[in-house]
């Protein structure tokens, strides 16, 4: 078990990271490694951990990137995509496999139309179901982007963050 001291510290950098990163690469519509460190992260230290990075990276960035509504659900997206992830952790755990890099970097990818249609929830709210329909299938480009993007983002930050995740975990441990 991770000290609070250590957890908060972590916590911190990676949704400096995260924060700098969705701040940073603006101009490349959806296009973040946000997704795929928040999987990553709930992989090797859980889905408490997870939850708590996906909070204060999304309140965070978004005090820079405008706050609304979609706030709320760009939490709930990155929650149920934390869920999601330790749920397929549980199962490998299960049948006692890890998963591969490319069975994870898949599933990586499948969570950009998760988070997209998660997020797209908030036109139902405001507009019933045809707002919501028009809204979602505009940004499938978007969602697509952001699969694409997480895709290659968890092949290219999963096996540093791993290395250093777990030199962080075994310590505490």
């Amino acid at each position: 078990m991770m000290s609070k001291v250590k957890t908060i510290s972590l916590i911190g950098i990676l949704a400096a990271v995260n924060i700098a990163s969705r701040i940073g690469l603006q101009a490349l519509p959806n296009v973040k490694p946000v997704t795929s460190i928040i999987i990553i992260s709930v992989m090797i230290f859980g889905l408490a951990f997870g939850v708590k990075l996906t909070i204060v990276t999304t309140i965070v960035s978004n005090v820079f990137l405008g706050m609304g509504i979609w706030t709320f659900f760009q939490i709930l997206a990155w929650i149920v995509i934390c869920l999601l992830t330790q749920i397929v952790m549980d199962i490998y755990h299960k049948i006692n496999k890890e998963p591969s890099l490319i069975v994870m970097a898949c599933f990586s990818f499948f969570m950009g139309y998760v988070f997209g249609f998660i997020v797209s929830l908030e036109q139902l709210m405001l507009g019933g179901i045809g707002l919501f329909l028009s809204y979602y299938s505009a940004g499938f480009i978007f969602d697509t982007l952001h699969a694409v993007g997480n895709f290659f983002f968890y092949l290219i930050c999963t096996p540093i963050l791993t290395k250093i995740f777990m030199k962080e975990r075994e310590k505490l441990i």
